[in-house]
């Protein structure tokens, strides 16, 4: 049974990311992201403080991946173009997004500690219950949070920047 499921989203993923516009969100960012979701409000169904726990973790990752969405990540679906200095189709928009990201940093920082706590909360009732795979969904999602903060935050600044530099650069050799 895991294997097809495997093969499927293999598939999908490569599909996704050859058909994809690059000025998105790759895909496998959003699939993680919708996966977590799903198993989230899945676990939030469970009565007692494992679910309320979950609901409240499951509520503020909605408004933060939504968020995070929207402002940061689809700087990174500029990656390849960038990595392999090609032009971008619309540095403007780039730039703009760059602005935007930069702008509303401090509030995808804050919104992901928001999440975080929560998660937080949802693996201590876990383990208090001895569900060794919700904590264990939880912790999960805590290093994914972690790594956007630590690692995809700053690509995303990153390809906007050099972004930046390439048209600052294509204006002196005009001038």
């Amino acid at each position: 049974m895991r294997t097809p499921f495997i093969i499927a989203a293999v598939v999908s993923a490569f599909a996704a990311t050859a058909s994809a516009a690059p000025f998105t969100t790759p895909y496998v960012l959003s699939a993680v992201h919708a996966d977590f979701l799903t198993q989230l409000e899945k676990v939030a169904e469970t009565p007692g403080e494992i679910g309320t726990a979950a609901r409240a973790a499951a509520d503020l990752l909605a408004a933060h991946n939504e968020a995070e969405e929207r402002v940061a990540l689809p700087l990174l679906g500029l990656t390849e173009e960038v990595a392999e200095g090609k032009a971008v189709d619309d540095p403007e928009a780039t730039l703009a997004s760059l602005e935007s990201l930069q702008a509303e940093l401090p509030l995808l920082v804050e919104g992901q500690a928001e999440a975080i706590g929560a998660l937080v909360k949802l693996f201590a009732a876990a383990e208090a219950e001895g569900e060794a795979d919700v904590s264990r969904l939880a912790e999960r999602i805590i290093w994914h949070e972690l790594t956007d903060a630590e690692i995809l935050y700053s690509a995303a600044t990153l390809v906007g920047a050099t972004v930046q530099a390439g048209m600052a650069d294509a204006d002196v050799e005009k001038n």
